[in-house]
């Protein structure tokens, strides 16, 4: 296992930046905030008036090989919503995200195994067939997704993402 996000005040020192739907008119908002302890909370509001509808982070990374590992573990407590993290093999914002959903539980932690098969392309919120599949050995980004006309206020409470082995799993 090898952490690849540690959250809280004494996490690792990510920079995770907002990117929601004002990018196409919409006017949700998200951010990732430090808490207290070893937790950050991604959190906001998706709004679906102008053709909004999602809100999301991300975190560029220099680029990490990962490619003795099987997936990813998700330390994570939310809101009873669907969340997607999203993985890029570029920092060019025009590059495929290959991204996996996952549900939350309304206040109970769970550490929620995404193996890295299970990640498909998008751009721009459009499936990506013909993209060229996840390569573990190039991964340069991180993100977190509210999507799928989920209205309201949300809150994703995280405590860590690290990268496993089959084994582990």
């Amino acid at each position: 296992m090898i952490a690849l996000a540690r959250f809280g005040y004494r996490g690792e020192d990510l920079t995770w930046i907002p990117v929601g739907d004002r990018v196409m008119g919409g006017c949700s908002q998200g951010v990732m905030e430090p808490l207290e302890g070893d937790t950050s909370l991604f959190h906001g509001t998706v709004r679906l008036e102008n053709g909004g509808g999602f809100a999301s982070v991300k975190c560029d990374v220099p680029t990490l090989d990962l490619s003795g590992f099987s997936g990813l573990m998700l330390n994570a407590c939310g809101d009873g919503k669907a969340y997607k993290l999203g993985l890029r093999m570029s920092w060019d914002r025009s590059a495929p995200v290959y991204q996996q959903a996952f549900a939350t539980e309304a206040g109970v932690w769970h550490q929620m195994l995404l193996p890295f098969s299970g990640f498909e392309a998008s751009l721009r919120g459009r499936k990506r067939p013909d993209a060229p599949p996840l390569d573990p050995a190039r991964i340069a980004s991180l993100s977190l997704y509210i999507s799928g006309r989920q209205a309201g206020a949300f809150a994703l409470q995280l405590r860590g993402i690290d990268a496993v082995t089959e084994r582990m799993q």
